[in-house]
């Protein structure tokens, strides 16, 4: 249910050949969500995993269990309905998983002979009327009649043991079928956590420590040395791709582009190559300085703020308000961007004063910038700098 094709061109990737995002834009529509403390809180993967073993049927099926079936049924029904109303809004889910989805009671109504309808003494033809306390009736595309059920009652295990050969090799296929829905499920939490719990850490301590593109070397070494200070780290990650090839599509404008197209069976394993793709053309999800909510560095120049507008002064954004606090930051902490404002400040009052030309308030800021970077790069004693850039 959750796997998808991406077909990778540069900076860009396509989700089953027509939807289009930036590389990193993916992961982070997820960094920007809190579903990760409903995952945590309520054990939602252990629930799910004791939930999938709970409605296989066996011929040792307990009464306990056949008892609790119906009600082990609508718990995982209420999660995995929690779980599409998260994906509604994150991508590539949004676009691509459809209304009519497989459900859990459509996947059980699959293998209605294992399950009890009360019909056994009903000799009329099924009908959109047709109700028993275990379902009601509906009709097929084929025109035909059949129950629907709702509720749901499993044979018990005597019942079970006197199955032929047929049932029995019907009852592991639908073992198998309920063990690969849950798994699905259970994956996609599971890369859900990972994003908070691999990819976040390593973007916020190691990706931007530098505040600045890491090149080559430096992203390799940031990237051993996270996975060695993180008992949860990339090498625990097994990128899962069933098919790889080129194909041509057809992009915004018309050209034809040359893709690598690559089937993907879970989310973990898209963003995992999704992510590093990404990095390599300088697209890289950074978590804004001001809001502290993620945004996508897109290539071009690196930023520590975001563009979103702020909600007491949507005239602003935090790009703007944040660039002035950290220049007053390192004004106010900074001896060499002390010194800077000030002769800025004095040389700025010249100029205004008619005292100096544009040209040389302009040659002066260049020398000036020049210097203080020298200064901060420490190619010039604070001595040197102080007296040259009062001048």
């Amino acid at each position: 249910m959750f796997s998808f094709r991406a077909y990778f061109f540069n900076h860009d990737v396509y989700i089953n050949e027509k939807y289009k995002y930036a590389a990193g834009e993916i992961l982070t529509a997820y960094l920007n969500t809190d579903f990760y403390d409903d995952i945590v809180e309520f054990d939602a993967i252990r629930v799910l995993r004791r939930l999938k073993e709970n409605l296989k049927i066996d011929e040792f099926l307990d009464y306990e269990l056949q008892s609790k079936y119906n009600s082990n049924v609508y718990e995982a029904i209420s999660i995995f309905e929690h779980i599409h109303a998260k994906l509604k809004k994150l991508p590539p889910y949004n676009k691509i998983i459809k209304p009519d989805y497989m459900k859990l009671d459509d996947l059980i109504n699959k293998y209605d002979e294992f399950f009890e309808d009360g019909l056994r003494d009903y000799d009329e033809e099924i009908t959109w009327e047709t109700s028993t306390k275990y379902g009601t009736g509906e009709i097929t595309d084929s025109g035909h009649g059949r129950l629907r059920l709702h509720t749901f009652f499993p044979d018990d295990a005597e019942e079970i043991k006197k199955y032929d050969k047929d049932m029995v090799e019907l009852l592991v296929k639908f073992n198998s079928a309920i063990e690969y829905f849950f798994e699905s499920y259970i994956s996609l939490l599971e890369s859900y956590k990972n994003i908070f719990e691999i990819f976040m850490p390593f973007i916020d301590e190691f990706l931007h420590h530098k505040e600045t593109y890491l090149t080559p070397t430096e992203l390799a070494k940031a990237f051993d040395e996270y996975n060695k200070k993180h008992g949860i780290n990339f090498t625990k990650i097994q990128c899962c791709m069933n098919s790889f090839r080129y194909k041509s599509l057809i992009d915004s404008s018309g050209n034809s582009i040359l893709c690598e197209e690559i089937n993907f069976e879970d989310l973990q394993s898209f963003l995992y190559f999704d992510f590093f793709n990404g990095i390599r053309n300088n697209y890289i999800p950074n978590k804004c300085k001001n809001c502290g909510k993620y945004f996508l560095i897109q290539g071009g120049k690196y930023f520590s703020y975001c563009d979103r507008k702020l909600k007491d002064d949507p005239t602003k954004t935090c790009r703007d308000v944040g660039s002035r606090r950290r220049y007053d930051d390192k004004c106010k902490n900074d001896p060499i961007w002390q010194t800077y404002n000030r002769a800025y400040k004095a040389h700025y009052a010249r100029y205004m004063k008619k005292k100096m030309t544009i040209s040389e308030f302009e040659e002066w800021s260049r020398f000036a910038s020049e210097i203080r970077d020298k200064a901060i790069a420490g190619e010039i004693s604070y001595d040197d700098y102080y007296t040259q850039i009062r001048k």
